[in-house]
């Protein structure tokens, strides 16, 4: 759906991408081990020294036990939400208020995950600073080598994108079905102004790392970008809302073609990430949603 991130915030954002990937019969165990996960990630990505992975895995594993308490009622409702819908068919209304709790989930997890990364961030020396502007500038030149390919290439790679993931969820797609991703998912907004934005970002982001910035500052500069989209451009604002209209188009129009191997496919994985979100918590329980 939508996504943001810098360093793509791998920290956090990396744990719910492995939580996902890892399926149902093993959630227990993947979020039970994400501290281990996420440290060697982040040591990937930055260089750390053990002095700085001492220092920073208190506020690593604090920030995961609120995730716990906080966080995980609000991926159980979604997931709930998701499998009702699923049951009688989905309705524009019904993917409208999974988008919005969808965003929901998004802001909270991103201001989390921004609070435990700016410490980390505030204590990278000048060296590692200067691998992380490298490592920016060699993704950067990737989105450009991306955006620079042919358009029909392009497009051609954003819907096999779709149509893998879709997979997952339903199972292989007929030709009508693959005909319907085809036809939405080439009318999606490019994302060359995500690139640029998410360039310029980074370079302030590296900016304010080499003033020596307080982990404060590092906090709230993650948040406004990320959270409150504070400077987002007006054109990326539009892409994200033709966005959100294109991928409403095409649940609902999918909706409509699934044979009864896919639905069942399709509630039962829901159900199952509902079933663990909530085992995953001490006291379980659903969030309340608001539409």
């Amino acid at each position: 759906m939508l996504s943001s991130a810098p360093l793509r915030l791998r920290l956090l954002a990396a744990a719910a991408a492995a939580l996902l990937a890892a399926g149902c019969s093993t959630m227990q165990l993947a979020y039970n081990t994400a501290d281990f996960f996420i440290e060697r990630y982040a040591d990937d990505y930055l260089g750390l020294d053990s002095t700085q992975m001492e220092r920073w895995s208190p506020t690593l594993r604090a920030a995961l036990a609120t995730h716990r308490q906080a966080e995980l009622p609000y991926l159980a409702a979604f997931f709930d939400s998701a499998q009702n819908d699923a049951r009688k068919g989905f309705t524009r209304e019904d993917v409208h208020c999974l988008l919005d709790q969808f965003e929901r989930i998004y802001r909270r997890h991103f201001t989390l995950a921004a609070a435990t990364a700016a410490p980390l961030l505030a204590d990278l020396e000048q060296s590692q600073i200067q691998a992380l502007t490298q490592r920016f500038r060699e993704e950067a030149q990737e989105d450009a080598d991306a955006g620079a390919r042919p358009e029909a290439e392009r497009v051609a790679k954003r819907v096999e994108r779709y149509a893998d993931n879709l997979r997952w969820w339903l199972g292989e797609l007929d030709a009508n079905q693959r005909r319907i991703v085809g036809a939405v998912v080439a009318d999606l907004p490019e994302t060359d102004v995500w690139y640029a934005y998410r360039d310029r970002k980074r370079r302030e982001l590296i900016a304010l790392l080499r003033r020596d910035a307080a982990p404060a500052q590092i906090e709230a500069f993650l948040v406004d970008w990320l959270v409150d989209y504070s400077d987002m451009p007006a054109a990326l604002a539009r892409s994200q809302a033709q966005l959100r209209s294109g991928v409403t188009e095409l649940l609902v129009r999918l909706d409509a073609t699934f044979t009864d191997t896919q639905r069942r496919r399709l509630i039962d994985r829901l159900t199952g990430l509902r079933r663990d979100f909530l085992r995953l918590q001490r006291d379980p329980h659903l969030a309340p949603v608001a539409c």
